[in-house]
């Protein structure tokens, strides 16, 4: 897809290989709800539209972009299983932890965060794995799965489901782009 710009080819050769830790980083970083400043879907997308990927090699980024939004949100629900039991090992590893669920409270509102918890209530891991493939509210139920004590696995279950989801529409969103890019002539 990079065929008419003029890059060096051992530059881009480092550059491909730099840019895939930024991306995995920026999805753990999504799942935490603190990726929001700097969009995963967005380097994700550019990077699978513009560089040529065997299939192999898709699915194998795909697959560590689900594990590490989920890993991401894994950290904030222990971290919140924790800090509700009063025990917080997590706080070591990640310094400003404890700020997320109070900023992710404010940024929401009370009103809303009052129907997420509700909705989480009634239809538990199903509107985690559906939230997760939503843009803008993933990783959302992620709070009230945390404070509510939700089976760990199941937790892990329903999220790996949304991220794969949401993905797969990141995926379809890259592969329309380089399809309507392959409409017009080069220029």
């Amino acid at each position: 897809m990079l065929e008419g710009i003029a890059i060096d080819p051992s530059l881009w050769s480092v550059l491909r290989w730099l840019i895939l830790p930024l991306i995995l980083i920026s999805f753990y970083f999504d799942g935490m709800i603190v990726g929001k400043v700097f969009p995963p879907a967005a380097l994700y997308i550019s990077y699978v539209a513009l560089v040529s990927l065997t299939l192999v090699a898709l699915v194998a980024l795909t697959v560590a972009c689900v594990i590490a939004s989920t890993l991401g949100q894994w950290t904030l629900y222990r971290w919140l299983l924790d800090e509700k039991d009063g025990a917080s090992p997590t706080k070591r590893w990640i310094p400003y932890l404890h700020r997320i669920p109070s900023m992710a409270r404010s940024r929401i509102g009370r009103r809303r965060m009052l129907l997420v918890s509700r909705n989480f209530d009634r239809f538990g891991g199903v509107a985690l794995a559906v939230t997760n493939t939503i843009p803008g509210i993933r990783s959302i139920m992620t709070i009230p799965a945390g404070l509510s004590h939700y089976p760990q696995r199941r937790f892990v279950l329903f999220s790996t489901i949304g991220n794969a989801g949401y993905l797969v529409l990141l995926w379809l969103i890259a592969a329309g782009i380089v399809r309507v890019a392959g409409i017009f002539p080069s220029l």
